[in-house]
């Protein structure tokens, strides 16, 4: 029987990056994570400016997905390239920290404060400021209309 606590992450927390830009997953996360992960989760960018950290077999899955579209069409190929390019795994030490690359810091608009943002399946990290900014822009759940997605989910 599969244990259903692996795997769900959700919630809100905060966090700093220390001096050498690792950043402390929270231990709820950490215990989310299906041992057959072996602590390893794939960063990458996210479709918002935000970092996407995957666990590792979720990552597989992703890519598994990525690998059905065509290696002919210059737009697969670069929707792929997109997605794989910035990919990194990463392993979090005993601490629970993450080591984050400066190429995807820089990208995210990270500082020094994460927001670290369980999305079922995966974990977003953001920048305070561009999550607010994000958040100002209307695309909060409040000031959006979600009534037909509301109604493809069972409550």
């Amino acid at each position: 029987m599969k244990n259903t606590l692996y795997q769900s992450f959700t919630g809100e927390y905060n966090n700093s990056l220390d001096d050498k830009n690792r950043l402390n997953i929270p231990a709820k996360f950490r215990k989310a994570l299906d041992p057959i992960n072996d602590r390893t989760f794939v960063l990458s960018r996210g479709f918002d400016q935000c970092l996407l950290l995957y666990p590792l077999n979720e990552w597989q899955e992703v890519e598994e997905q990525l690998s059905q579209l065509s290696s002919i069409r210059s737009r697969d190929r670069d929707f792929i390239r997109s997605i794989t390019r910035h990919a990194t795994p990463v392993q979090y030490d005993n601490q629970g920290r993450i080591q984050i690359p400066e190429a995807l810091i820089n990208f995210s608009g990270i500082q020094k404060d994460v927001n670290i943002i369980g999305m079922i399946k995966k974990i977003e990290l953001w920048d305070p400021a561009v999550l607010k900014e994000q958040d100002e822009g209307g695309d909060n759940v409040v000031d959006k209309d979600y009534d037909d997605l509301a109604n493809e989910i069972n409550f």
